[in-house]
């Protein structure tokens, strides 16, 4: 790597083939989660991105546990009122939608579990790829919680896949692992650790069109 960035949640560094990698990875805890400083700093990492523009973004995670588990419960206890919820939900999805509206290939590179919103930080992305194990698995558990997937978890998964397999997976709140992740057409990727990079890096060099659903998914 030549070029390097530090943040206190993230390391942002630049290959030799000008490709971004943006690791999580949350200070002080063993899991990586959202919370209100997270997200600012992400926002402050993919401003950085947009006015660099690297080949490409990969966005990976430093844990050795998972991806992304999703929101920090912390946050909710921090919630007193309607205005509270909306401003943390509102904030996300402007985070989010940056990274979506970044004009480069972008690739979510999984391991271990990726729930709620680490999920719907994957979807944001162009590409995603994960590693080939049963303890890697992506979902949107939070419905189990009476919690919607308000940060584009619902939003973008049907048009990536279609109402019905959408729905499948927001309404149980089930969690899939990669090979089911890729028929579903939730991820362009499974493989094996050895070869994540590889094929994160390939997604960015080839740029293939992003997965759409069929027609009978589309109906």
């Amino acid at each position: 790597m030549d070029a390097t960035t530090d943040y206190r949640h993230f390391r942002s560094e630049i290959d030799d083939q000008g490709i971004a990698w943006l690791t999580f990875d949350k200070a002080e805890t063993g899991t990586n989660v959202f919370s209100p400083d997270v997200l600012e700093e992400l926002d402050r990492a993919l401003q950085t991105v947009a006015a660099e523009k690297p080949r490409g973004l990969v966005i990976l995670s430093g844990k050795p546990n998972g991806f992304i588990a999703g929101a920090d419960i912390k946050s909710f206890t921090e919630v007193k009122n309607r205005d509270d919820a909306m401003a943390f939900l509102r904030r996300g999805q402007e985070v989010f939608n940056r990274l979506a509206a970044l004009d480069i290939p972008t690739v979510a590179l999984i391991h271990g579990f990726c729930l709620g919103g680490g999920t719907e930080m994957a979807l944001a992305c162009r590409y995603r790829v994960m590693r080939d194990d049963p303890g890697t698995r992506i979902g949107l558990p939070e419905v189990r919680l009476g919690i919607h997937p308000g940060w584009g978890g619902s939003a973008r998964l049907v048009p990536l896949i279609g109402a019905i397999k959408a729905m499948d997976l927001i309404l149980t709140g089930r969690s899939i692992d990669g090979r089911s992740a890729r028929r579903f057409g939730v991820v362009d990727h499974v493989a094996p650790e050895r070869h994540l990079r590889a094929a994160a890096r390939r997604l960015v060099m080839d740029q293939p069109q992003p997965h759409r659903p069929g027609l009978v998914d589309r109906l």
